[in-house]
């Protein structure tokens, strides 16, 4: 996906109804900053949606996730269908071969030495990295997001946590194995 598409959804965060939600909970100011800091888009595909860019390790942007949030509740809006599609195929990209990355996985050349936290939730990533700097936050975009030995090889010699959705433990202790051989530690 083109810079350009990218550099014009970084705006209308009043209008981002996940922005909405999370300046409720850390004021604007911070908010503002998360944003910016994570690359969090707006997307005019349903009024006040979020986008999620996934920008690989050299900065390329892979894809971008497009979600609708109750401003009021922070959830997900599923009702009357889930609020959730791809930039990708919002923008009729047909001759797209999408391989996704982790969310914020382009911030991973920039501190080597932090160690890495894992979570499933693009919008856990983010809260998270508000309450624990120390760690640096990515997310796999689901319980089995980009969870295989090519995407993994980003996190080689790194210390990562993992941390998964409630139900996921089990699924994600076996999924640990892919990582036993490339990071530095894995817990």
């Amino acid at each position: 996906i083109d810079l350009d598409i990218v550099n014009q959804s970084l705006q209308r965060y009043p209008d981002n109804k996940l922005f909405q939600f999370l300046s409720a909970q850390f004021e604007e100011a911070e908010t503002l900053k998360l944003m910016k800091k994570y690359m969090v888009g707006t997307s005019k595909y349903w009024e006040g949606a979020t986008v999620f860019w996934q920008m690989d390790y050299q900065n390329r942007v892979r894809t971008g996730k497009i979600m609708l949030y109750n401003p009021a509740t922070g959830k997900r809006i599923k009702e009357p269908y889930n609020h959730v599609t791809w930039v990708h195929s919002v923008l009729h990209k047909k001759d797209c071969n999408l391989k996704q990355c982790f969310f914020e996985e382009h911030l991973l050349p920039e501190d080597k030495s932090r160690p890495v936290a894992l979570v499933e939730s693009e919008k856990t990533a983010i809260i998270a990295s508000y309450y624990l700097p120390q760690f640096l936050w990515i997310a796999s975009g689901g319980k089995n997001g980009c969870f295989n030995s090519e995407a993994m090889q980003v996190l080689k010699s790194r210390e990562v946590t993992l941390i998964p959705d409630l139900g996921a433990t089990e699924q994600w202790k076996e999924k640990s194995a892919l990582l036993s051989g490339i990071c530095k530690r894995v817990v």
